[in-house]
């Protein structure tokens, strides 16, 4: 069988022999809705759960719109203008609203990044930034963990008296779902912050990508509150990442019903557990960071609890990604230990490296992990405990895995970092 998946903006082919071939493990594709400018501002009108913006949106009030960051594929650029039509409607002037770019810890944008992100015209009328995660000085104090260590925030959302979020409904290895109050927490936080929601789930040895609720979204949603997120606005994607709903409101009533939604939209009834599932990471492709996603996303399609093999095909253009510690914690045992140690306030390193690669050094010890791509080397892979083939040696790789289980069966997934599997 000849299959073909996306490999960041390109395409990568390979066959799998019939007798070994499960089929695809992709949504039924759902169209972009109708008029999605429209849809947008439908489910402005009539939120679910909470206040009408109209009612929110009081003179004189500063406005923060908090947006998600590139390396999400929210398509902010055709949102923005249509909320920001509603706002001039009821009277906000240009210099009374600030879009806030919600980082969590990923790297700046550049100015250009910011631009593309919001499209020209709304660049060129409104201030836009990205949110702080490491200046002291553009952060302020806003509460404390229960083990009494500072909440930090951006300081520039904490200064606006109106807070608005928009992003986008996808699957979650951590929070379940994206969307709703995740905007604020981790997006504007301080690094300590943002590393403490990573460092608690990573103590937990299971997959919680796409759940509706987890304990850590369920912490997150206990603080959201001392910021304060007054309204949401989150979209589901298909598989072309045009919009295919919309829901507004409140942040906790919209975000559920937008995931209920969202799993008709990306979801998959597994129906044969497997021995391999060969995943894209489409479109979460920027780094090793991000591309992993694709592997909790897969991880549901295989036999039992351990064992079994998934093959993460990824790009991955900026390499490791923006910690470079994380591969030598991803291939160590102890890491809860460590984790602990970190929660309780001893520097072990960087505690976003250290909690993502605990999360991730359990995935390996759950499944075998081979990562196909040529923006991470073999030596990088192999501290994180993966095997490694670059991009033109995918064909080898399942080859090898044939070699191992001639009768084993594979599955393939086209947008692995965005699909929900389930049973």
């Amino acid at each position: 069988m000849k299959v073909s998946i996306p490999y960041g903006n390109e395409r990568i082919d390979f066959d799998i022999p019939d007798r070994n071939f499960a089929g695809m493990m992709d949504p039924a594709f759902v169209p972009e809705a109708g008029n999605p400018e429209q849809i947008v501002e439908n489910a402005i009108d009539n939120p679910i759960g909470g206040r009408k913006l109209e009612e929110i949106v009081r003179e004189g009030k500063r406005i923060a719109i908090i947006i998600d960051d590139g390396s999400r594929p929210t398509p902010q650029a055709r949102i923005l203008p249509v909320l920001l039509r509603k706002l001039e409607a009821y009277g906000k002037k240009p210099e009374e609203i600030t879009i806030v770019a919600a980082l969590g810890s990923h790297r700046y944008m550049t100015e250009k990044e910011l631009e593309e992100r919001v499209g020209t015209d709304v660049y060129r009328k409104y201030r836009v930034i990205n949110s702080e995660f490491r200046k002291p000085e553009g952060l302020v104090y806003v509460g404390d963990t229960p083990e009494g260590a500072p909440i930090m925030a951006t300081k520039a959302v904490m200064d606006a008296d109106i807070h608005i979020g928009i992003g986008c409904l996808v699957p979650h290895p951590v929070m379940g779902w994206g969307g709703g109050g995740k905007i604020l927490y981790p997006g504007i936080a301080g690094e300590k912050t943002v590393a403490y929601f990573h460092l608690k789930a990573s103590l937990f040895d299971e997959n919680l990508f796409g759940l509706e609720t987890t304990p850590i979204r369920d912490m997150m949603e206990n603080w959201v509150d001392s910021i304060g997120l007054d309204f949401i606005i989150n979209v589901v994607l298909n598989a072309r990442l045009q919009i295919a709903d919309v829901v507004a409101g409140h942040y906790i009533e919209a975000h559920r019903e937008g995931v209920r939604r969202g799993k008709r939209i990306v979801g998959f009834k597994v129906k044969e557990k497997l021995d391999v599932i060969i995943a894209s990471s489409h479109p979460a492709d920027q780094d090793f960071w991000q591309s992993p996603k694709a592997m909790y996303s897969a991880e549901p399609a295989l036999k039992g609890t351990r064992g079994g093999t998934i093959v993460l095909v990824s790009p991955n253009y900026e390499g490791i990604g923006p910690h470079e510690e994380y591969p030598a914690f991803m291939g160590r045992e102890d890491g809860d230990a460590i984790v602990n140690a970190c929660i309780r306030g001893e520097n072990h390193g960087d505690p976003l490296a250290i909690a993502v690669g605990n999360s991730m050094s359990k995935l390996r010890r759950r499944r075998r992990l081979i990562v196909v791509s040529d923006g991470v080397t073999k030596e990088e892979m192999e501290m994180c405990g993966c095997r490694h083939y670059g991009r033109n040696e995918l064909q080898k790789c399942i080859e090898d895995i044939l070699k191992e289980n001639p009768e084993c069966r594979i599955g393939v997934l086209s947008n692995g970092s965005e699909t929900f599997l389930y049973d």
